[in-house]
């Protein structure tokens, strides 16, 4: 129950800020939604010292239990977090910065219309009016990408588990995003440490468990810990969830360093989990087990022992990835090709492609392509196309990869100016993520794996956002919302005005 109670309380303050200003890309979180379970007071609680009389005691953050001296025996409550209503954090809000009421119903307006007027009364209500929102502003229906035609909203959403770098921090955890398929299952890309946290912040503790058995696979873009820490404990914890109910191991697609990793790991406790190479998932590798399943000779396994995949990114750096390293390495993959291939029909998704990219060795985005649909007067209607970048140097791979993207998720590290830091480190900068993206033609783009340099929002230019949004942490952009999400940048940006500031005049930020 202690989940109910945020230990992390900056970030929870700021999701519940996030929320008022716009709910609909930033649902209540299950921590800040529910009442506090006991009434405590700061301060010692050595008053009863005799504890024969309790079956149990109701554990919280940081509840103590002091044993010397003895004349201070008892339980500490000292430290517990004070758990803000939500009437309480709106009325600090509407104080600290006035004009974020208007902003708050001009992003409502954008759903609703300008009739409706938010009010204060529920401001982190999950479900907003009760009602399904409809796009307002005809602005946002303007090149409309075909995909997104009458979408629902049971269709797809990205929900941003963790939007920083390098390492957690007070308000940003490392990189994980969930694709959620709702009725056709679940995806993980990058699986950062915190990551089973912040589903249960974001899913409460049995959403959590849901989200986790519905797991269709999970794609990991590289071997750098940020990417890939939070792996062991979601599969330990969908091996217990499963355990009594018939199911298969759950694919992991990586780079081939994981594996060795997984490994090691699995010696400990059996994950329950198959292993699949980024590398057997580029395009060709598809290609090639689709000309296998067709001849279904030995001759095909020969004959493609020698294929090599050349992706030249650009000047600085070419990617070869040899498929397959051996005979042996083609026989061991492609049984799970074909399981993913299932799983991928599964989850509605017509395909999934590795791109090898520019960051350390073994480094891909991903490409995945929604199955086709049927409209209500059945007409034919393409599937939606979404791109990450993993970790990477702008290059031309991704570029082409991402060729008509519905959303592109881009990683963002530094700001604009810090092109240098980005060369040495292989990262991007916001204005070359967004240039990919341009490039690319994709519909929209959304920036993420920022600095922790940048704690509560990075730096940006506003003249380059017409079809770009930041991420936050449990960020949830349904498909249905995509038209609208570049509008509501500027309103999200109130909150952090004197955040900037600070940022620009800060003389140890290198700018």
């Amino acid at each position: 129950e202690n989940i109910k109670v945020p230990i992390l309380r900056s970030s929870a303050r700021i999701a519940g800020r996030l929320n008022y200003v716009c709910p609909r890309l930033f649902p209540s979180p299950e921590i800040i939604s529910q009442p506090k379970i006991m009434n405590s007071r700061p301060g010692f609680n050595s008053s009863n010292k005799d504890f024969s009389s309790y079956e149990c005691i109701l554990a919280e953050n940081l509840l103590k239990f002091q044993l010397r001296p003895y004349s201070q025996i008892g339980l500490d409550r000292s430290s517990i977090p004070c758990l803000q209503t939500s009437s309480q954090l709106i009325s600090e809000l509407l104080l600290e910065i006035p004009e974020i009421q208007n902003a708050s119903e001009h992003v409502t307006s954008l759903w609703y219309g300008s009739t409706v007027v938010k009010t204060i009364t529920s401001p982190l209500d999950n479900d907003g009016y009760g009602n399904t929102p409809t796009l307002n502003d005809t602005e946002c229906q303007i090149d409309l990408p075909s995909c997104l035609e009458n979408i629902s909203r049971e269709d797809m959403e990205i929900v941003l588990l963790g939007t920083g770098s390098s390492q957690p921090s007070k308000y940003r955890n490392v990189t994980s995003i969930l694709v959620n398929l709702f009725s056709k299952g679940t995806i993980i890309i990058d699986c950062g440490e915190g990551t089973l946290g912040q589903l249960k912040r974001r899913f409460g503790l049995e959403g959590a468990d849901d989200v986790v058995k519905a797991l269709r696979f999970i794609w990991i873009s590289h071997i750098h810990a940020d990417h890939h820490t939070g792996l062991a404990r979601i599969l330990a914890l969908r091996r217990d969830l499963l355990r009594d109910f018939p199911h298969e191991p759950l694919i992991v697609v990586g780079p081939k360093p994981l594996q060795r990793f997984l490994d090691a790991y699995s010696r400990l406790e059996d994950l329950d989990m198959q292993f699949l190479d980024c590398s057997h998932t580029v395009d060709v590798s598809w290609i090639t087990l689709a000309d296998i399943k067709d001849t279904d000779s030995q001759d095909s396994w020969e004959s493609i022992e020698g294929c090599t995949i050349l992706a030249k990114c650009n000047n600085e750096m070419t990617s070869n990835c040899k498929y397959p390293g051996s005979p042996v390495d083609t026989v061991m993959a492609l049984p799970i090709l074909s399981r993913l291939k299932k799983a991928l029909y599964y989850a509605g998704l017509e395909s999934l492609y590795s791109v090898p990219v520019i960051h350390c060795p073994h480094s891909f985005a991903i490409v995945l392509k929604a199955t086709e649909r049927m409209n209500t007067i059945s007409k034919l209607i393409p599937g939606w196309k979404l791109v990450y970048s993993g970790d990477t140097r702008p290059c031309q791979a991704l570029v082409d990869a991402s060729h008509d993207a519905t959303v592109l998720i881009h990683e963002a590290t530094f700001e604009d100016g810090m092109e240098k830091e980005a060369q040495i480190k292989n990262h991007s900068t916001t204005m070359e993520a967004i240039e990919v993206g341009t490039a690319a033609d994709a519909y929209r783009i959304i920036l993420t794996h920022f600095s922790q340099r940048y704690p509560k929002i990075p730096i940006f230019d506003d003249t380059h956002m017409s079809k770009t949004c930041i991420g936050f942490d449990l960020m949830s952009v349904n498909a249905a919302d995509l038209p609208v999400i570049p509008k509501v940048l500027p309103q999200l940006k109130l909150l952090f005005q004197d955040h900037e500031k600070s940022l620009h005049d800060d003389p140890n930020i290198e700018h």
